[in-house]
């Protein structure tokens, strides 16, 4: 599995933000609630790459 690099962490996690915002707009809190869970991943292995 190819490595991602710091810029394209961010931006995965802003996109996964949007869908989050997104789903708790249209009132799916599963949804929601799994891309935050998604999100906090995601951030960890950004900051484990800093």
């Amino acid at each position: 599995k190819k490595k991602k690099t710091i810029p394209q962490m961010e931006k995965e996690i802003a996109a996964t933000k949007k869908k989050m915002e997104k789903a708790a707009k249209d009132m799916d809190f599963m949804e929601a609630a799994r891309l935050r869970d998604a999100m906090f991943i995601l951030q960890k292995e950004l900051d484990g790459m800093r």
